[in-house]
């Protein structure tokens, strides 16, 4: 008896567990088959929902009016092409809300849009506004994905969005040929299947790394990118070095009480390579090397001493060079894609040259351009031949300008410059016959080749309706200057005979002593080139190097403004 009571013990502990496990193992038999239940009616109600968001999208793209554009809610659509195929290709379902509960394409692709300032680009033009209303309401009540016109008009938005963005992107915003881009150079970019771009969302591919197929194939636009966003986030921190323009002249080794203010300011500028900041008034070793850095960012001489360009570069607000940024990203989005194999490229605002062989740089040197009354323009051509000891032409309007006036003024102003007068039948004419002030410009007067030459004892020719070429001249100590606007719009190169020499190299005749000779003979000479080489005459006043320096350089000609200006209006 005594061995009874531990056994219906034991034996009832055993049923009282195995009832509990039974009833745990339902209790998640039934939550198991409830989720996928529930999991399964809901999926099968978003196929539902897709097919009637199709048919609420193909109701849109069919009921347009002719010569209208499409409309979502407040938003006229951009695409009046891309869509109807996009959509039309897909059977009209939606792209972006494809799966349940899966926008992670919706998120990136407004994240974008709103980082597109940094590419100088307006989020607002890009329905920003709609479609983060649109998302958010789809993120505070999950239903809406049932909700057949809410999904065609999302799904609309993005597309177009995703359409103009892109192609804002690639060939950029504004029409390079417009009047207010003042740009000639023609793209060779090919044409864009945007909607094949799209699909890649199908194939594993993020928002940004699509749209990074986009960008202009230079380095540099990428870091002027990054560069535009630290900007951003320290605007709010800027501040001016205010100096007297009695004491402007600081030079490495002197004091000045201006200096703890400069030191600050390199510092906020990133540029103060010391541990903390010496605030005492001497212009000290470690100041001078970080002004210098300054000056070569801005194109300036770097030779330490502080004046007003310097203070200048120290001064340039954010705004300003977020401005130049924005529109310099823009001038670089018209840009072919492909150029030469040999080239030779010419921003105008940097008064430089630099000749490229593919991706190597064979030449560096500096330029005077147009002044601001006489704008070198833009524009591309080839270089296809040279003129040694080249004569000069007066073009008609230096002719009527400074010609003239310096004549009437003293008539051996032409035997001075060694310019000879013809008249309407090439016969030579002596000048002190003429009535210059009524009969001047019946006249051409041309420069015989010379020390004097005012083209100096070489030009480069490359066909262009603006008669502007490349050229030596004799003025040599202007190339110092910082800011070199002397020019009547052709281009004066600092290293004539090393570029001559480069376009010569595969015409074995022309050695360093020919080509020498052949500048210093006083008898006009054309080579024509074996091979023709690119020629970009371009305007940047900010651009980035691969290393992600970021440089600066005035607007000379003023020309940035009308760009910014078009970049804020919507189009």
């Amino acid at each position: 008896m005594r061995f009874i009571i531990p056994i219906i013990v034991v034996v009832s502990l055993f049923a009282c567990n195995r009832t509990q496990k039974s009833e745990k193992e339902i209790k998640d038999f039934d939550t198991t088959t409830y989720n996928d239940s529930t999991r399964f009616l809901e999926i099968k109600k978003f196929e539902a929902a897709q097919i009637e968001s199709s048919l609420a999208i193909r109701e849109i793209l069919e009921n347009r009016l002719p010569g209208e554009r499409y409309r979502i809610l407040d938003d006229e659509l951009y695409s009046s092409v891309l869509l109807p195929r996009l959509y039309t290709e897909n059977e009209f379902k939606p792209f972006w809300t494809k799966e349940l509960n899966n926008y992670e394409s919706i998120s990136q692709l407004i994240e974008y849009i709103e980082n597109a300032e940094f590419h100088g680009l307006v989020p607002s033009h890009y329905h920003f506004e709609s479609i983060k209303k649109l998302f958010e309401n789809l993120q505070n009540d999950s239903s809406q994905v049932f909700n057949a016109l809410f999904v065609a008009q999302l799904d609309l938005l993005l597309s177009d969005a995703f359409f103009m963005l892109s192609s804002h992107l690639y060939h950029g915003k504004i029409d390079s040929e417009s009047l207010e881009a003042q740009w000639g150079i023609q793209r060779n970019k090919p044409e864009l299947m945007l909607d094949q771009k799209l699909r890649l969302l199908h194939n594993g591919k993020n928002i940004e790394q699509i749209f990074m197929t986009f960008y202009p194939p230079y380095t540099g636009y990428k870091k002027m990118v990054l560069e535009a966003k630290r900007l951003k986030s320290i605007q709010s921190a800027d501040f001016s070095v205010s100096m007297d323009p009695k004491t402007l002249s600081i030079k490495p080794g002197e004091t000045s009480k201006d200096m703890p203010a400069i030191k600050k300011k390199l510092q906020y500028l990133g540029l103060y390579d010391a541990d903390s900041v010496d605030i005492s008034e001497e212009y000290d070793e470690v100041t001078a090397k970080s002004i210098q850095k300054l000056q070569a960012l801005f194109g300036f001489n770097s030779d330490g001493n502080i004046g007003k360009n310097t203070l200048k570069a120290l001064n340039m607000p954010i705004e300003q060079k977020l401005k130049q940024l924005y529109v310099s990203m823009e001038r670089l989005r018209w840009l072919p894609d492909s150029l030469e194999d040999r080239y030779v490229l010419t921003n105008i605002a940097d008064f430089s040259l630099l000749m490229f062989e593919g991706s190597d740089t064979l030449l560096n040197m500096r330029t005077i351009v147009g002044k601001d009354y006489r704008e070198t323009p833009v524009f591309n051509s080839k270089i296809r031949y040279l003129v040694f000891s080249p004569s000069w032409t007066v073009p008609p309007g230096i002719m009527q300008k400074d010609i003239i006036p310096a004549v009437r003024k003293d008539v051996n102003y032409l035997s001075q410059k060694n310019m000879l007068v013809y008249d309407s039948k090439g016969k030579l004419t002596d000048p002190a016959t003429i009535n210059w002030k009524k009969d001047g410009m019946r006249y051409t007067v041309r420069q015989s080749p010379g020390n004097q030459n005012s083209l100096g004892k070489v030009k480069f020719m490359f066909p262009n309706k603006f008669n502007v070429y490349l050229h030596d001249t004799p003025s040599r100590e202007l190339f110092w200057r910082d800011e070199r606007t002397f020019s009547s719009g052709c281009i004066r190169i600092e290293k004539p005979f090393e570029l001559a020499k480069i376009l010569l190299n595969n015409m074995p005749e022309w050695t360093d002593d020919k080509i020498k000779q052949a500048m210093n003979s006083g008898i006009e000479k054309t080579v024509i080139l074996k091979s023709s080489v690119g020629v970009y005459l371009y305007y940047l006043t900010a651009w980035a190097t691969e290393n992600g320096e970021i440089h600066y350089r005035s607007d000379i000609y003023d020309r940035d403004l009308a760009v910014f200006t078009a970049l804020g209006q919507k189009k």
